[in-house]
């Protein structure tokens, strides 16, 4: 049987960050309320239907958003409905996301003990001043004092993700910020490019992005520094320990199939992706309706999914293999300019980036369409 990935959306969190561009806003009470009672209706509706048939889960991923704004009973009751209306692997991974100033030893516990076995902070600096212009309501002690508040309530498997970047970082902020990551020994480091959305704070401020050489270099560096300090690169943006690398992240980049549930929330199943209405009260008054609240289901033809399994592949430090690739004589035409142009490597029987094709994959990925 297929495995499956399940992934929860929370839409509330302390504040917009000056970055974001995500369907989120402030967390109330009554609005909240409404909105968890609709995401246990929404699994109730999925499991009367059989809309997984029987696919055993692998991940759950509970994100948004900022989950850690609710209570871990909650949290635990999500959990609890995940689990009796699907089939879950005997070792699946669980992970919530998690806002620094959100959490603490107490909440934490509660949050270990409803079965949650991974923690995905987004601390995003090490700086003060960055924390400060990115509008993240934390500082940098404060996320120290919730990864340790984490292990002590029995967390052993805590990923960071960061942002570089940013306007004016110097590269010697960015090694600090790497460093105090290090220094923590989370088993899991995502990096992030900073980029400027329609809409953000950043947006509307004219904020400008370093230039080009700048953010290779601050890239090149966490590959340096995170390889140095026995981190593996499996993805672009993705470092892991070993036997560490994200349940939830390799679904993604493998194409493998998965259920979107709550507000703006993709599915990927039977050839089909399918969006969830980005209205909360809509989701509300549809879910609460008995319906599925999608707003836009697309058809994916083989041909399309042929070509997104190259795209998405390739993202990984592994590739794809030949038969990835031979899926389309039109595609084995394009990886022979790339692998003569320098930004692809065949390596036995796969296909991967360069480290000069890891700079640049969102071209090597546009040459594929």
């Amino acid at each position: 049987m297929n495995p499956l990935g399940l992934y929860i959306d929370f839409p509330f969190c302390i504040a917009r960050c000056a970055f974001c561009a995500f369907n989120v806003q402030g967390y109330r009470e009554g609005i909240s309320e409404r909105y968890r009672l609709a995401l246990h209706k929404e699994l109730a509706i999925h499991d009367l239907l059989d809309t997984c048939n029987g696919r055993e889960v692998v991940s759950l991923y509970l994100g948004g958003g900022t989950p850690t704004l609710y209570p871990p009973h909650v949290v635990n009751e999500i959990v609890s409905s995940c689990r009796s209306g699907f089939r879950f692997h005997a070792s699946a991974e669980i992970t919530i996301e998690a806002h620094p100033a959100t959490i603490n030893s107490a909440n934490l516990r509660g949050l270990r003990e409803s079965g949650i076995n991974r923690l995905s902070m987004g601390v995003q600096s090490f700086s003060d001043e960055y924390l400060t212009l990115l509008g993240r309501n934390h500082t940098a002690q404060e996320a120290v004092d919730a990864f340790n508040a984490a292990r002590e309530a029995g967390f052993s498997n805590i990923g960071i993700d960061l942002i570089y970047g940013l306007p004016d970082l110097l590269l010697g902020e960015w090694e600090k910020t790497l460093q105090s990551t290090i220094d923590l020994d989370p088993e899991h480091i995502s990096i992030y490019a900073l980029s400027i959305e329609e809409g953000t704070l950043f947006h509307k401020k004219g904020v400008a992005l370093p230039s080009e050489e700048e953010q290779v270099s601050q890239y090149q560096l966490a590959q340096k520094m995170l390889f140095d300090a026995g981190f593996q690169q499996y993805e672009i943006s993705n470092f892991a320990r070993e036997g560490y690398a994200s349940v939830h992240n390799l679904l993604y980049w493998n194409r493998a199939e998965t259920l979107g549930i709550g507000v703006s929330a993709h599915s990927y199943l039977n050839n089909e992706h399918k969006e969830n209405t980005a209205s909360i009260p809509l989701y509300c008054e549809q879910v609460e309706a008995g319906h599925i609240p999608t707003e836009r289901t697309t058809q994916v033809s083989n041909e399309e999914a042929a070509t997104d399994r190259i795209i998405f592949g390739l993202r990984k430090r592994e590739g794809i293999t030949n038969t990835d690739l031979h899926s389309l004589k039109k595609h084995e035409q394009t990886a022979t300019v790339l692998i003569k142009n320098g930004l692809l490597v065949a390596e036995g029987d796969r296909i991967c980036l360069t480290p000069r094709g890891m700079l640049l994959a969102d071209q090597v990925a546009t040459a594929f369409f």
